[in-house]
């Protein structure tokens, strides 16, 4: 019988948590956090939008136990790596609702002037919120090894630009990115299916 070292079982494990991000569930849950806080902040200039994230979190646990899990059934992962993941994951939640909260703030702040306005180019503080959570975007691709959250954060940045150059509403940089994120995940999410239907 073949056996496994220590470093090839934590290969191992390294495989099967990245495989559960296949499922594009992520991206999809992201997108539409970005798409509604876009959408939210556009129709009512309020910061409501930044509840969003928080809110849907628990909608995308309940799809992977209903949609992920019965296909690829539940990996008992060391308790080192469990730790590990579940303080990332609260850390980049706490970090993205912060970054975001911090920019939009700072939004409406340089709108009144003072400390936080940008002197003769305060349309360059509209884009501070989408360019900030470009941030953990890039963190996520590091941290999960998720290389498409490269693209993610690099969509966010461009689409800061034309915010900037023709002085529009900050929240239209997020839905690009949301409807990007829904569209690839949507994309993984058929080809897990397809990968491990129901039943094999």
């Amino acid at each position: 019988m073949k056996t496994v070292d220590a470093s090839g079982l934590e290969q191992i494990e390294k495989q099967a948590y990245q495989a559960i991000w296949e499922d594009g569930l992520i991206d999809i849950f992201v997108g539409l956090a970005l798409f509604l806080m876009g959408v939210i902040w556009v129709s009512q200039d309020s910061a409501y939008g930044s509840f969003v994230a928080p809110i849907l979190l628990p909608f995308w646990t309940v799809a992977r136990k209903r949609i992920s899990e019965p296909r690829m059934g539940v990996v008992n992962f060391s308790a080192e790596r469990v730790a590990m993941e579940n303080r990332k994951l609260r850390g980049l939640l706490l970090f993205g609702v912060l970054t975001l909260v911090i920019g939009v703030v700072w939004y409406f702040l340089g709108q009144r002037g003072g400390f936080f306005a940008v002197p003769r180019a305060t349309n360059i503080v509209a884009g501070l919120p989408a360019a900030l959570l470009a941030v953990p975007a890039i963190i996520v691709g590091f941290a999960f090894g998720l290389e498409r959250f490269f693209i993610y954060a690099a969509v966010l940045l461009i689409s800061v630009v034309p915010v900037v150059l023709l002085d529009l509403h900050p929240g239209w940089a997020f839905i690009p990115g949301g409807v990007l994120c829904i569209a690839a995940g949507g994309r993984l999410l058929m080809r897990f299916i397809r990968k491990y239907p129901l039943g094999k």
